[in-house]
C-alpha cells in the first residue's frame, strides 16, 4: 500500500511571494468578516459539491475539466500545496504514461504564459511550464485560470491513480506566486471563502465529499468548533494542540510551551509527527499485522486547550489485502525527521474538516465515521 504526501515544500515558493489579504488583515478585519458570514442566511449560500473517488481509504481523488471543450483530469485536492498542475501533451516519460494530458492546441479557450516553474512535496517534484484556461471543478468554474502543465514527473508519479494536483491552500505558498484556484472561484463565483471535507473511511465507496462555498451538516453530528491559524510560519492550514493521550495515557509531545503546530492537510495519506513521539505512540498501541485485538485498541486523542479530538482503532488502524487473499493491518500513522505535525486523512475521516480560507481559521465536527 503506498501512502501519498503533497505537502509542499515552503522553501521552494517564491521568496518574494506575500499574500497580502492574508499577511495583512487585521484582528479587527478577521472579526468583521467572521461576523458578516455568520449574519448571512444559510439560504442565501451556494455551495458546490465535487464527489471523490478513493484508491483503499488512503488516497482521495476528485474530477476536473479543463479547457474547451473541457477534458477531464483526476486531481488529488491538496490543502497542504496551492498550485493546480496537469500533465503535457508533450510529457513522454515514464512517469507521465497512462495519464490525462493536456494538449494546448485542442482548446479555444487556451492563453500562452510559457514561463517554467518547478514544484517540489514531500514525494516527489514536478517541472514544466504555466498556461492559462477556463477550469471546473464541481460545477465551479473559473476562467483564464493560470495553472502548470508538466512535461517531466519525478518517478514517484508513475503509475499513479491521478493525473495532477489542485492545491487549495494560500497564494503566499503557490510556486512563483500563481493565483489559486479557490481565490479565483471565490471572485469569479460570488461564494464564500470556505471550503469543506468529508472523507468516508470505507475502501472503494466513493462517497467522499469536498464542499465548495460552505460546509454539508449531513456528513458530521453535533457542532463544528473553530481553531485559529498560525500562519505566520508559512501559510498553510497550519494550527496550534497542546496535548496528546493514547487512552487514558499521556504522551510526551515535547512541544515546549508554545505548543506543538501541525498542518491539516487532505493530501497527506497519514497523520505524520516527529520520529520519538510517534514509535512511543505505536509502542503504546501495539497493532498486531494479523489484526488480533484491533477492535480493542484505544483511542488517541489530540487536545486543543479545551477541545479534545479522538480517533478510534477503527480508522487509524489501516487494512490491507495481499496477494494470497488475507488482510494485514498497519498503522495510519508515521515517524518523521521534524518537530511539526500533518493531520491528514486519516485525521480527516474522524473529524469533518471546514478550512475557512477567508476567516484564517480550520473547524472540526465529529464525521458520521465516528
Amino acid at each position: 500500500m503506498a501512502f501519498f504526501a503533497t505537502f509542499a515544500l515552503a522553501e521552494l515558493s517564491n521568496p518574494n511571494a506575500v499574500n497580502l489579504n492574508v499577511r495583512r488583515m487585521a484582528p479587527e478585519a478577521v472579526r468583521a468578516y467572521r461576523d458578516a458570514r455568520q449574519s448571512q442566511s444559510a439560504a442565501q449560500a451556494s455551495t458546490y459539491t465535487e464527489n471523490l473517488s478513493d484508491l483503499y481509504a488512503t488516497e482521495y481523488y476528485g474530477d476536473i475539466w479543463i479547457g474547451t471543450p473541457p477534458k477531464m483530469f483526476t486531481t488529488i485536492m491538496d490543502t497542504g500545496s496551492s498550485n493546480l498542475w496537469v500533465p503535457a501533451s508533450t510529457c513522454t516519460g515514464r512517469s507521465c504514461n497512462g495519464k490525462n494530458k493536456y494538449n494546448p492546441a485542442s482548446s479555444s479557450t487556451y492563453v500562452p504564459n510559457g514561463k517554467p516553474i518547478t514544484i517540489r512535496y514531500g514525494t516527489g517534484s514536478m517541472k514544466g511550464t504555466l498556461v492559462y484556461d477556463n477550469v471546473q471543478v464541481g460545477g465551479l468554474s473559473v476562467t483564464k485560470q493560470e495553472f502548470a502543465q508538466a512535461t517531466s514527473l519525478a518517478a514517484f508519479f508513475t503509475g499513479s491513480a491521478f493525473d495532477g494536483i489542485l492545491g487549495l491552500a494560500y497564494q503566499s505558498i503557490s510556486a512563483d506566486n500563481v493565483p489559486t484556484f479557490f481565490d479565483n472561484a471565490v471572485k469569479q463565483n460570488g461564494i464564500d471563502s470556505v471550503f469543506s471535507f468529508y472523507l468516508d473511511s470505507q475502501s472503494g465507496s466513493n462517497s467522499s465529499v469536498l464542499t465548495f462555498g460552505g460546509y454539508d451538516n449531513n456528513y458530521f453530528t453535533g457542532s463544528l468548533t473553530y481553531h485559529d491559524l498560525y500562519l505566520h510560519l508559512g501559510d498553510y492550514y497550519m494550527i496550534v494542540f497542546n496535548g496528546i493521550n493514547v487512552g487514558s495515557t499521556s504522551v510526551s509531545s515535547n512541544c515546549g510551551t508554545v505548543g506543538c503546530r501541525a498542518i491539516v492537510d487532505s493530501g497527506t495519506s497519514l497523520i505524520v509527527g516527529p520520529n520519538a513521539v510517534v514509535s512511543k505512540i505505536l509502542s503504546m498501541v501495539d497493532i498486531k499485522p494479523s489484526c488480533s485485538g484491533v477492535s480493542s485498541l484505544p483511542d488517541i486523542t489530540f487536545t486543543i486547550g479545551s477541545n479534545s479530538y479522538n480517533i478510534p482503532s477503527s480508522i487509524y488502524v489501516l487494512r490491507e489485502s495481499t496477494l494470497g487473499g488475507s488482510t494485514v493491518c498497519e498503522a495510519g500513522l508515521q515517524g518523521a525527521g521534524s518537530s511539526e505535525w500533518i493531520w491528514g486523512d486519516v485525521f480527516i475521516r474522524a473529524w469533518y474538516s471546514v478550512f475557512d480560507h477567508g476567516g484564517l481559521r480550520v473547524g472540526f465536527a465529529k464525521s458520521i465515521n465516528m
